[in-house]
């Protein structure tokens, strides 16, 4: 089985002048003929040490078939190998104070949301939902994705002991329909 994997080293910026300007995203995409994966890690970068790692990632199916993304459908895996699914709800409510602060840090710069939503491709999840938001609070965390449809969303993994500052770890996005997952290997410094 051949596997889809990427590799990314995301640095963060270092020096007062260049935190006064706004700065860049931190974006990584891998794209495969059955699908695509964007991630943008500014908010991960800035949550390294944290119980519980954000990201903002979003989906798109190229395959032919319809596939299902749920919280099944993503994992972190650890420098030590360890694989962790996405969190559940109410372990992140229950130990993590930022999810509303995430809500209004994250970003989806260098995501190809706009094109999406003009396409009318944009289907909506909210795996962790803002209840402060207009958006509300209904949880959406199983959607289905037809050829070119897309999804995205903050999503949260538990840290593994071994993730810090310099230490390789890998996304894998694995939807009900892919034969072959997508993974993306992450440094985030």
């Amino acid at each position: 089985m051949s596997r889809a994997f990427c590799l990314a080293l995301v640095v963060g910026l270092g020096s007062a002048a260049a935190l006064a300007e706004e700065p860049p995203p931190l974006v990584v995409n891998h794209e495969t003929n059955w699908g695509a994966v964007w991630v943008n890690l500014t908010l991960t970068a800035n949550r390294i040490g944290e119980p519980y790692l954000p990201m903002v990632v979003a989906v798109q199916n190229r395959a032919r078939q319809p596939v299902k993304v749920d919280r099944r459908a993503m994992w972190l895996i650890g420098p030590d190998r360890s694989r962790r699914p996405m969190a559940e709800l109410k372990e992140v409510r229950a130990g993590y104070g930022k999810l509303n602060m995430d809500w209004r840090s994250a970003t989806a710069a260098g995501i190809p949301v706009s094109v999406w939503r003009r396409q009318r491709r944009l289907r909506e999840s909210n795996f962790f939902p803002d209840v402060s938001a207009a958006r509300g609070a209904t949880v959406i965390d199983r959607v289905t994705l037809r050829r070119h449809d897309a999804l995205v969303d903050l999503v949260y993994f538990r840290t593994p002991p071994s993730l810090g500052a310099g230490r390789p770890f890998v996304l894998e996005i694995s939807p009900e329909g892919w034969e072959i997952p997508i993974r993306l290997g992450l440094l985030v410094r």
